[in-house]
This record gives structure tokens, sequence and C-alpha cells, in this order.
């Protein structure tokens, strides 16, 4: 533990109102308890290894003071709901004060709580009533770039004009280029996330900033020990006051390509376009493990406290891998938020342009961050929507319209029986699905305005009529409002869904299906959705082999049915999903034919046996549905390889399993 006293820089002391040096660890009596749970002690595993994660989008959670957004004392107020649920922690979408240009994500101060949402006190209380209750909580923080409105961005542009501050290098500053003829151009071709050039140009001291996405969220220059100081301090003010851990947004896009003659340009992909698709000079940058590794070491590595980082930009379980070491001296991150599978809707990355995509191809993406994560000794996580993709059972059930419950089921069976930290985004457990409606109410997130407004201008005439209404499937189907939609508590409020009070407008429309979704509703259906994730919740945290237990997948290449084992020591799962809504005839392969009882189904009781044996080595699943089989073989260690099998063990703990032919 280190406890010696560091002297802040002159051009620190102005920016922390409470600079936390030395470094001490606190955490209230509360959070040693859930420290020191049995469950820890057993495994030896990182408390966040068994959890499961709760992502809170706080504008669209519970409004208590009827101005339309959602607020920290309505987070407080569900507290009770989320003990129920069965989640361990609870992630809270950014609550800094913000300009609100990118929902939050664009920090205009990193000390201050935004007033939509409440105060200090606010979040004091809340903190302190989730720790009571035996949960955690985390922050989304953006340290990559901040809100131009935010001082320290004022502070440089100040700089710049003279004043003696020592702050014109916290953002990444550079001239305009100018060829033969005198004409001048941004610093290197390559494209905002978001819009037209990644640089933007301020005319009262001429130069152009660096923005990875919008243009009021300049990036923060991470080459600048001073700028890297002033980011643990922000760290270490939230952990001291007792905070769990944070989800560090966009984290791998922390250094950039840049060279000896300045910024390269992208490779022309958009041969009429100045602006270039630039993931590789941005993300993933050659001092990208250097800067984290000495985060760790300044911070982290003096609490009890997650790292959760998210990985932008086309992430691959290997370079993936290199972000979560638990080597010492190599310590970067807990774990991380990979998109592959994701974005196997995309075209090339464009989230605009749709694809239809089949199972095998999920499969596929699914099973090499499982194998790779646990071949490194790490731990991935698993998950299937956020704030900022649309919904699950809207992406990975097809047909669902007809059987959105059993399509709700099956997901929540096969989120809680891969291998990682669950997360879970609000309204997954109430099988939300996106409104599948376009109107310009709906169209708030600045991405999908700047799109939006875009093909607008773009397509004008008549004949753009067909370009237009694909910009609004497009929107419909992935834009990120579409999961921002306010949660429905109460299935008799028909104008908020009990989010807010009745005179109020919440700021985005409520869900037109709102009764079905309704929390309260669903938690006294006992045939509900939310109930069977509440199930699916302890069904994991009873059964070891569903956290722990190595992951195998069976016949990659069927077109309907997911399979796979899940094996640790003795106990072995077999987990057979339908992602189709039609019936469909699974020859189970040898080793997956017998000894193995029924653990549960998504269908209700009543509705016929599960996954009805048509033949001794085949089984008929009806329309989305899922089965999860256990056997138990006592004699895993000792079973004779040489018989011949699959091999579906665990080689981390030194047993092999293997099931005969």
């Amino acid at each position: 533990m280190r406890n010696e006293s560091k002297q802040l820089s002159p051009i620190l002391a102005h920016l922390e109102p409470s600079p936390s040096f030395p470094i001490k660890p606190s955490h209230a009596p509360a959070i040693i308890e859930l420290n020191s749970s049995k469950d820890e002690a057993d495994t030896g595993e990182p408390w966040w290894t068994d959890a499961v994660i709760y992502q809170i989008f706080v504008p669209s959670f519970k409004d208590t003071n009827a101005d339309g957004y959602g607020d920290l004392n309505g987070i407080t107020e569900k507290l009770n709901y989320l003990v129920q649920l069965g989640v361990d922690v609870i992630w809270l979408s950014p609550i800094f004060d913000s300009p609100m240009y990118d929902m939050g994500y664009d920090i205009s101060d990193y000390y201050t709580i935004n007033p939509l949402y409440g105060d200090m006190e606010d979040f004091n209380q809340l903190l302190n009533a989730a720790h009571r209750k035996g949960l955690r909580v985390i922050l989304d923080v953006a340290l990559n770039h901040t809100s131009s409105e935010n001082r320290w961005f004022k502070k440089s542009v100040a700089a710049h004009l003279g004043e003696p501050n020592g702050m014109g290098d916290f953002y990444i500053w550079e001239d305009a280029i100018e060829d033969a003829q005198g004409n001048k151009r941004p610093p290197s071709n390559w494209a905002s996330v978001f819009e037209g050039c990644m640089w933007e140009w301020v005319p009262e001291i001429s130069k152009y900033y660096l923005h990875i996405f919008g243009r009021a969220q300049p990036d923060l220059n991470w080459e600048n020990p001073h700028v890297r100081r002033a980011v643990y301090n922000v760290l270490r003010f939230w952990l001291d006051k007792g905070v769990d851990g944070f989800r560090l947004d966009a984290i791998n896009c922390i250094s950039k390509v840049r060279n000896e003659d300045g910024w390269p340009d992208a490779q022309i992909i958009w041969p009429l376009r100045f602006e270039q698709k630039a993931n590789q000079m941005f993300a993933n940058g050659p001092r990208v493990h250097d800067y984290l590794r000495e985060m760790h070491d300044e911070v982290f590595a003096h609490y009890d406290a997650l790292a959760l980082g998210e990985m932008s930009c086309g992430i691959t379980p290997e370079l993936g891998s290199e972000f979560i070491s638990r080597d010492r001296g190599k310590q970067e991150l807990d774990l991380i938020v990979h998109f592959e599978h994701v974005e196997l809707d995309c075209v090339d990355g464009d989230k605009w342009i749709l694809r239809d995509w089949e199972l095998p191809e999920l499969k596929a993406a699914v099973s090499k961050w499982q194998t790779r994560m646990a071949e490194v000794g790490g731990w991935d996580t698993v998950w299937m929507e956020n704030h900022d993709q649309p919904r699950g059972l809207s992406r990975f059930c097809k047909a669902t319209k007809i059987c959105r419950e059993l399509g709700a089921k099956l997901l929540a069976m096969w989120l809680f029986t891969l291998q990682g930290t669950v997360l879970l985004y609000q309204g997954q457990e109430l099988g939300m699905q996106n409104p599948d409606e376009f109107s310009e109410d709906m169209v708030r997130d600045v991405e999908t305005v700047i799109y939006w407004n875009a093909i607008r201008s773009r397509h004008k005439d008549e004949g753009a009529l067909q370009m237009l209404e694909l910009a609004r499937k497009a929107i419909v189907t992935k834009g990120r409002d579409v999961g921002r939609i306010p949660i429905p508590w109460s299935p008799s409020c028909h104008d908020s869904g009990g989010f807010t009070s009745s005179s109020a407008h919440p700021w985005l429309p409520i869900h037109p299906n709102l009764e079905e979704f309704a929390a309260e509703k669903q938690i006294r259906d006992h045939d509900s959705v939310w109930v069977f994730y509440r199930n699916m919740i302890r069904l994991r945290k009873e059964h070891k082999a569903l956290i722990y237990g190595v992951y195998e997948i069976i016949e990659p290449n069927h077109p309907s049915i997911f399979a796979y084992t899940r094996t640790w020591v003795d106990e072995c799962y077999l987990i057979a999903l339908n992602f189709v809504g039609e019936d469909t005839d699974w020859e189970l392969p040898p080793p997956c034919r017998e000894g193995w009882s029924l653990v549960t189904s998504n269908y209700q009781q009543g509705q016929g046996d599960p996954a009805r044996r048509v033949a001794s080595d085949r089984r008929m699943f009806r329309p989305y549905e899922g089965i999860i089989w256990r056997k138990i073989k006592t004699d895993c260690a000792t079973h004779n390889a040489e018989k011949g099998g699959i091999e579906i063990g665990r080689p981390s703990a030194g047993i092999r399993c293997v099931y005969a032919n």
C-alpha cells in the first residue's frame, strides 16, 4: 500500500477541487462485507467474475421530479426491484455535469453531478442505500474526450491565446496543412465516427482540435502526463467516495497513430470524399497498453474496484486478450466489452447498412471469444444490448412478434449459460423490443440526428423516397434511441407507464406496447419474462459449472440450433437453443444422447414435453425452444480417454472429462 504524499504540479492545482492524495482506499463497512463473500473465498476469483451487472441508463429509468428525465432518486426508489431480480452490481450511465450533446458522454465537470439527475447528496444516498442492500455501484465515465464546455478545454484554448496556464496541450491541437497553391486542409483525412472530418477548426487560435466522436467532444491528449494525472485524480475521487469501479468509455482510443512527419492519412476507400475511415489510426494505438498499465498501477491496484473497458472499433479476441492479463506488471483492465457478435448485421462496419446474418456466424463469433479468453486466463463479458445498441430480442430472434416471450426467455438461457460476467441492460429482463416505428420525436440521439439530416439533405427529390425509407428502417433497427425508451413500470399509466407523473412529458416517447412489458405486471405473473430472468440468475449462482465451466461448442455449422456444453469438475451441462421460429429436428451427437436429466426449459408446464424425442438420436425442438440438461460424472478425472469421445473438460482445473461414443 502506498502512503507517501505527492506534490501537485501547478497545472493540476487549479483543476481538482478535492484531489485525493495520498491514495487511501476507503470503503463503507457494507463493502467490506461484500468483498469477503463466501463465493470469492470458495473460488479464489475476484468478485466480478460471477457477478450480474445491470446497466441503468439514468434518463430513462425512473423520474421522481416530473421533468420527464430519470434521476438518481428514481434509482434509489427502485433498488428493491433490482435486489428482487437478483443482480449484484448496478452500472450507471454518466451522471456528471454535461451539456448533454451526447447524453452525458460529453462531460463538462467530472466532480459535479448533472443537475438533471440530482446533486451529490442524492448520489451519496443512492450509493449508501445500494451498499446496504448488497449492491455494488460502478460509474460510466468518458476519459478519451470531454465536452467542449469543460473548463479544461476552455483553459486549453485560453493558453493558445496567451494565458500562462500550462494547458495548451491538454487536448490534441494541430496546425493546418498548406499545399503549394496555398490551400489549407486538416492535418489528416480521418473521418469522425459521428460526422465529417475528425479535425475541427477554431478560428480564434487558427488551429484544429481532434475529436473521434462529435464536434463538441474534443479528445484529451493522453501523451501529456499532466492529463493522465488529472484523469487519475478523477478516478480516485469517486473511488474514495466508495464507488466500486468504472465502465471506461472508448478506452482503447486514448492513443493515436502519429509519426515524425505528423498525422498520417488513412487509406482511401471512399474516392469521392476527403474524410476516410480511420479506425486503425485512433483505436488500439501504439501507447494504449502503456497508459492502461500506468492507470492500473496508479489507481486500480490500490482499490478493490472493477475496471471494465469498452473496446470499440473492431477489437479481435487476440487484441482483446492483451488488455486483461493478470500477470503482475502487465495488468491493465479486468474486463472488456467487445462488439463482434452485435456487428454481424453491419456491412463493413457501417451500422446504417443492414445485412442478414446466419446462426453459424453468431456461434463462430461467440465461440472465438469464449475460447480465447479461457486460453489466456482472462474472463469474458456476456451481453446482447446496451445504451448504444438496439434491443437484443429484435436483433437475435427475428420472428418474436409471434413468440416474444419465448424468444426473450431463450436469450436469457443463452446469456446465463455462457462463461463470463453477465451485463444486462435495463428492460432486457422485461423482454423489451424495439418499437419498430419511426417518428421525428424518436430521433434524439446525436449520431442518429446527424445521419438522418445527412440522408434528407442528400435525397431531397421525390425519386429519393426509397432511400429515405431505407434510412427510416435503419434507424428503427439500429438507432441508439430504440434501446433508450423509458422503462414502463405500470400497465395502468398509459401516458408514461409509471416512468414519470401523468402531468409530465417523457423525454423519449414510451413504447407503444408498454402494457406487455410493464414491470409491475410481470413480477406478479409466474410465467413472465421477468420471473424467468430472476430464476436464470438464481440457477447460474447455484451451479458453478454455469459460471466457471469450460465452454465447448457442438455442431458449429448447424443452421438453427446453438448447442454447447459447460463442464466443471464432475458436473456437465448441455444447452441446446433453437434460434428460429419454427420446429427444428436435431440429431444429437453421440455424447449428447444418454444420461442427461432436464434442468429447465423456456416453455411453460403443460405445453408438452421439452424437445420431444422423435427417435433414439433425434429431438424435435419447437419454435424458440431452449433446453438445459445436466449430467454428473463422478469418474470424470479417471475416465478412460482411449475409448474415444469429445473432450469437454476444464483444462485449467487439471481435469479431463470425456464422454464415450
